[in-house]
């Protein structure tokens, strides 16, 4: 996956500027559109939830005068109690009327992410496409990982922004942007684990132990605040703090 991808999502500065760049992306992933749904419940607001996407009028106007968007959506509803990819094939026979309108208006088919964040926070991106057939389902498949991630990203940036939005005292630094401390050697360990290393290999290469190749990157991934080795690869790859292979 392109850092580019990670990087016109980090450096959005509204929530416009996110949206226009997420239509962008997904279309280099192969979805035509996206839905995005999110939960900060320690907002200072009244408000507490987050809508994006870029679905034809017809399907939003459908969402609301449904009720679906009270609460009773389905793959929402799923999303907020669990953390692995929704697929809508595996959905749509529970909620035949529901996922005949949605083909009907050009959402055919497609698979929901979600993420859950602290205090409560939480966000789903549902991934779309306007065609259905055995090779869309295996594109969705082979598409899960990239997804997940550019979900995660999604996530991230509408808590800076809204945070921002809030409280416009917090200097630019800390918007997220900011160098996250990866010392040297921090550095090194990712650009060999993205360069496909092995932990024995990086030991040898550095040289260092096993022991503190791990320790390094468990740091990292700290530092970035990446819930995996391969999500602090990409987000530093983004940041520019580790060269793309």
């Amino acid at each position: 996956m392109s850092a580019w991808w990670f990087k016109r999502i980090i450096v959005a500065g509204s929530l416009a500027q996110l949206k226009e760049s997420f239509e962008a992306i997904i279309e280099q992933v192969g979805f035509r559109y996206f839905i995005y749904r999110g939960r900060f419940p320690r907002l200072r607001s009244g408000s507490h939830e987050i809508s994006l996407d870029n679905c034809p009028p017809d399907w939003s106007a459908y969402y609301k005068e449904s009720g679906l968007d009270a609460g009773t959506d389905p793959l929402r509803q799923r999303a907020l109690r669990e953390v692995a990819p929704i697929l809508w094939r595996e959905v749509a026979p529970r909620h035949p009327k529901l996922f005949a309108k949605a083909r009907e208006l050009g959402l055919v088919t497609g698979v929901t992410h979600p993420v859950h964040g602290p205090d409560g926070q939480w966000s789903s991106v549902s991934f779309i496409k306007n065609r259905g057939s055995p090779q869309a389902e295996r594109e969705i498949q082979i598409a899960l990982a990239n997804c997940q991630l550019l979900t995660n990203y999604f996530h991230e940036t509408v808590a800076r922004i809204i945070k921002r939005r809030l409280d416009a005292t917090i200097p630019e630094q800390q918007s997220g942007l900011a160098d996250s401390g990866l010392s040297d050697r921090e550095r090194e360990c990712l650009t060999w684990i993205a360069a496909g290393k092995t932990i024995a290999e990086i030991a040898a290469i550095l040289p260092i132990s096993e022991r503190t190749v791990l320790f390094h990157l468990a740091n990292a991934r700290q530092k970035l605040g990446a819930t995996n080795s391969r999500h602090a690869i990409t987000k530093a790859i983004a940041l520019g703090l580790v060269a793309a292979g």
